[in-house]
């Protein structure tokens, strides 16, 4: 098989273990309407879920990192496919929100080894620029997931139950694990062997390594040290408030929709449904950005800027019509998805060296997961007990603290890439 070829393959299986993965975790959101209006159980309890979920991803993102030094990285994929297949299978079956809450919690733990995983599958065998690409593509996952899940869980509610929709996920899983199996080994070995034949002065060439830190060529360094250069502590903050105002905040939509302009639950899904869709022009943005510009946090601060502003048109006019409050929840989505993709996608494989980057990952993951576990819960419980009002003044005042932890953070990088 052809490099091109070859390169296409991995990313499109890597791409798509993670879409019906990501569908196995972002379907209870999806439900969570209906399962409010089902089981009358409170938003702030079924928050918790969520949060739970985010629990368990947080923390295994940093244990991810070194898993991948003892089991490789496809066998680790496949095994995660399998396992959430089942807990979807289980979870729907659950009669407690205890038991809910705990097989949630495995769904996180198993899913925080999907994007270590994948970053160092693609580092071990794709070369520029498909090694970018793919780290873009795996942005997206949210976007296209997010949607799949809207159009199944409004059609599968309004003919069937939500339980059915769980049940769908669970099948398509397995399948996906099964194709996992019989394939990735084979694409990777591949890869594997070409770039065995590759000389050392080809790598040398690497665009990729060219727009690379100096620790990335300059011989073995220690992770902590690359954490104190080119802003990357100022990532880590800010990956935390991406945490807060992406997925957390779209997790509530179809319920402020439903509380504030009366509409039914499957009119306040169906009405949402294209909002994780967009997340796809926040990856081709963040992907256009990061190649444009070399220090990646003065982008990250514009596009939290802009969510800031979609806050605040939230709180002052949120209430107005459905259309600009969906259209504002679509802009702050945006932003977010290209935030990550500058922050969690290409700063890593571009600021650090390639036996570390896949374990930065994790750890901005896992303040990506620590900042949706205080989000997810929260936004419900003050909701609930505050109030709309509160909620959108504190997730604005969220989004403008994090564009000047972005600026400065910028400020640092460009010193550092000054002194190069």
């Amino acid at each position: 098989m052809k490099t091109k070829q070859l390169s296409i393959s991995i990313i499109l299986f890597a791409w798509l273990a993670y879409l019906f993965s990501y569908m196995g975790r972002a379907n209870y959101g999806a439900c969570i309407v209906e399962i409010v209006a089902t089981t009358g159980v409170s938003r702030a309890t079924a928050g918790m879920v969520t949060s739970v979920f985010s629990l368990f991803n947080s923390f295994g993102q940093i244990g991810s990192g070194f898993l991948l030094k003892k089991i490789h990285p496809v066998k680790i994929i496949a095994a995660e496919l399998f396992i959430v297949a089942s807990i979807n299978l289980l979870f729907p079956a659950s009669n407690s929100f205890v038991i809910m809450a705990l097989l949630w919690g495995i769904n996180g733990a198993m899913q925080s080894t999907l994007l270590c995983s994948a970053t160092k599958i693609f580092m071990e065998t794709l070369k520029e620029p498909w090694l970018s690409k793919g780290a873009v593509m795996l942005n997206t996952v949210g976007a296209v997931g997010g949607t799949l899940n809207y159009v199944l869980t409004w059609f599968l509610i309004r003919y069937a139950t939500w339980q059915t929709v769980f049940f769908t996920v669970s099948s398509i899983l397995f399948a996906a694990g099964i194709l996992w199996v019989i394939f990735m080994p084979k694409f990777t070995a591949s890869a594997s062997g070409q770039s065995a034949k590759a000389s050392k002065s080809t790598d040398a060439k690497d665009s990729a390594r060219k727009t690379a830190a100096p620790a990335s060529t300059a011989g073995k360094t220690s992770l902590l040290s690359q954490l104190t250069r080119y802003g990357a502590a100022f990532m880590l903050a800010g990956c935390f408030m991406i945490g807060l105002m992406r997925e957390s905040v779209s997790l509530w939509i179809p319920s402020y929709i439903n509380e504030v302009f009366g509409l039914s639950s499957s009119l306040s899904i169906i009405l949402t449904v294209f909002v994780p869709g967009f997340q796809v022009f926040g990856a081709i943005l963040g992907g256009r950005l990061g190649r444009k510009m070399q220090n990646l946090h003065f982008p990250g601060c514009v596009v939290f800027a802009i969510s800031g502003f979609c806050m605040g048109m939230l709180l002052l006019a949120g209430d107005f019509n459905p259309f600009l409050s969906v259209g504002l929840f679509v802009i702050n989505a945006i932003c977010m998805t290209a935030a990550l993709t500058l922050s969690l996608s290409l700063f890593p494989i571009r600021f650090l060296a390639k036996e570390h980057a896949p374990m930065f990952v994790g750890i901005l993951n896992f303040f990506v997961h620590a900042g949706d576990f205080f989000a997810s819960a929260g936004i419900g419980w003050l909701s609930q007990y505050s109030g709309w009002g509160i909620t959108f003044t504190i997730l604005c005042t969220i989004a403008f603290t994090a564009s000047v932890v972005y600026a400065v953070g910028g400020i640092y990088c460009k010193r550092e890439l000054e002194r190069r």
